[in-house]
């Protein structure tokens, strides 16, 4: 950004604030992505009255935003709020392949799952403590690092585990050991998950002998 337009920014500013008849020195620095301007300002002004200063931080943000709007620039908040339109558009996204992919792969375990999720392309990468049990998932997407549960509540690991469909050797071994191969190493399981594992083979059982009962 020129030295010119720079000058007229904090021109424009100490109008709005109505500080044009107070002592004013600024400073441009460049040292990060975005130029911008740290302005000093004597409270006292040239005709020796002191500034009223309430609410001073809320009346500079409206002062800078009126500024910017009538140049023409792009503000903070506007800023902001587009990273929260993206990031709101890619967690849609996200969650929709995460869905895609628990309803046409149908991954019988988590390995699958994550094998799957990387063909869109997402990342998932498990959260594991020092202690080795599994926590969680995060998932890379577009820039983007979340833990399920950012992305969808539907996408936290428990709700995971509900959706997929376990094979009995694998909910056997989370029974009996609260252990579980993934990603070619056995972690440790929280009893909750262990909980959500085999509370999903029983349903599976469950409805099978209900629909082998209405057979015959």
């Amino acid at each position: 950004m020129r030295n010119q337009v720079l000058q007229e920014i904090t021109e424009r500013f100490l109008k709005q604030m109505k500080l044009q008849d107070n002592q004013a020195i600024a400073f441009v620095h460049r040292n990060r992505k975005h130029v911008h301007i740290h302005l000093y300002v004597n409270r006292i002004n040239f005709q020796g009255q002191a500034y009223k200063n309430n609410f001073i931080g809320k009346r500079s943000q409206q002062a800078a935003e009126q500024v910017a709007k009538e140049m023409g620039l792009t503000t903070v908040r506007e800023v902001q709020q587009q990273k929260l339109d993206k990031a709101k558009d890619m967690r849609m996204i996200l969650k929709r392949i995460h869905e895609k992919v628990i309803s046409e792969v149908r991954p019988k375990d988590f390995d699958q799952y994550i094998k799957a999720m990387e063909a869109y392309p997402v990342k998932v990468i498990p959260s594991i403590n020092k202690l080795n049990q599994l926590q969680g998932f995060r998932f890379e997407f577009a820039g983007m690092n979340l833990k399920g549960s950012e992305v969808h509540r539907s996408m936290s690991m428990n709700k995971i585990a509900e959706q997929i469909g376990f094979n009995r050797n694998v909910v056997e071994k989370a029974k009996t050991e609260n252990t579980m191969k993934l990603i070619g190493k056995t972690v440790s399981l929280s009893p909750n998950l262990v909980a959500k594992i085999t509370t999903k083979i029983i349903k599976h059982t469950i409805k099978k002998s209900i629909d082998l009962g209405m057979g015959i």
